[in-house]
């Protein structure tokens, strides 16, 4: 150690310090110098942090996020998580503004279909329901599944990860940051139901409407 920290040591770790954080570094303290990480570094470790703690919190919880991860992952082929978590600016929890893309928009209407469910006292983050995957593209929601809130629930993940199928996914919106979200949010009337001699019409041009799949359909962005 150099004499003046013999001295003074209190004066010499301030010194040092003051050095560092300044930017400067004198060659003989630069091994006192704590290295620094650069923020893009920083930002990734966190997302990757939160990834793993969102894994590690559904591997343990029985509820229907579970089958919704099972769902995507089985459709899409791609890593729930780390693909769909924090998409745009409704993929994950919450969201405002104007969805960015169609998966984006396929999310919007998923938030839509459990805030219906929320309303009708359902709670489904939480509820478990059964169901089956044929062929990694059909989803069939299980008979077995007897009360109405795991029923609808099973729907509405169903719907979405048939919606997810359907488009392209654009990596400029992994990770989206919410800031970036702006515009009007979309209210989720736009999936309310036609009145019946509208959906008759539907049924004439759109027969697969009658299908259970039918509800995957969600109404195109607005221009």
């Amino acid at each position: 150690m150099a004499d003046g920290a013999q001295a003074n040591p209190k004066a010499f770790k301030k010194k040092v310090l003051d050095r560092c954080s300044s930017g400067w570094r004198d060659p003989r303290f630069r091994a006192s110098c704590p290295s620094r990480t650069p923020r893009s570094s920083l930002g990734m470790k966190k997302f990757f942090a939160v990834a793993i703690l969102a894994s590690s919190v559904l591997s343990t919880a029985h509820s229907s996020l579970l089958n919704l991860r099972a769902m995507v992952e089985a459709v899409t082929g791609r890593n729930a998580i780390l693909s769909f978590v924090g998409y745009g600016c409704y993929c994950g929890l919450g969201g405002r503004g104007q969805p960015k893309d169609e998966v984006d928009w396929c999310c919007h209407a998923h938030d839509c279909c459990y805030q219906k469910l929320f309303d009708q006292g359902c709670h489904p983050y939480v509820d478990h329901y059964d169901h089956t995957i044929e062929n990694n593209t059909e989803i069939v929601c299980s008979d077995l599944n007897k009360t109405e809130c795991d029923k609808q629930t099973c729907v509405c993940d169903k719907n979405v990860v048939l919606c997810l199928m359907n488009q392209t996914y654009r990596e400029e919106y992994r990770g989206f940051l919410n800031v970036y979200c702006q515009g009007p949010t979309p209210s989720c009337s736009i999936y309310e139901p036609p009145p019946e001699e509208v959906h008759h019409n539907l049924l004439l041009t759109c027969p697969n409407l009658n299908s259970g799949s039918a509800a995957s359909m969600e109404p195109a962005p607005p221009a």
